[in-house]
């Protein structure tokens, strides 16, 4: 498969990626990479209807995707979601192409602190992001693909975190 975009957002599929990140992509399949809707018939049915006609969608467990990507020897165009940093460090060794991931949204919660308007980050969400750095990947935030790119380890180093 062709990963085109590689993104974490904790939201997966909503109005942004059918909007604006599936054609940026020129994607026909998504594939969401994520233990909890894999295992959850209601977030798998909701993702499926918010997924346009046409795009094939995939959601499977973190470890079921990095087998998936691993085999998988077509040349579909992929949107690939994940909702963490640590499940895109997982999965970022099976996709020896892909050398830049785009950060989405990472929501407000309890513990976290705000590195830019939609992008909230803990210690796990950091230790991910140490791990993809360290792995020599770029992570970029834009919430739509025309909107300005900001490196997340400068944001996160603004902030004392890296």
């Amino acid at each position: 498969m062709n990963v085109t975009v590689f993104r974490i957002d904790d939201r997966l599929i909503h109005g942004q990626i059918v909007t604006a990140w599936l054609s940026h992509a020129e994607a026909k399949q998504i594939i969401c990479a994520d233990d909890a809707a894999s295992n959850d018939e209601l977030q798998k049915m909701l993702l499926q209807m918010a997924t346009p006609k046409g795009v094939d969608l995939k959601i499977l467990s973190i470890e079921k995707a990095k087998e998936y990507l691993k085999n998988d020897t077509t040349d579909v165009k992929t949107l690939l979601l994940v909702r963490g940093t640590n499940e895109a460090s997982e999965l970022i060794d099976e996709l020896p192409s892909v050398k830049s991931i785009n950060i989405g949204n990472l929501n407000m919660k309890t513990g976290k602190t705000k590195i830019l308007g939609n992008v909230w980050v803990d210690n796990n969400d950091v230790e991910g992001f140490k791990k993809l750095k360290a792995k020599g990947i770029e992570a970029e935030v834009r919430a739509v693909p025309n909107d300005r790119s900001q490196d997340v380890y400068q944001l996160l180093a603004k902030e004392n975190l890296l």
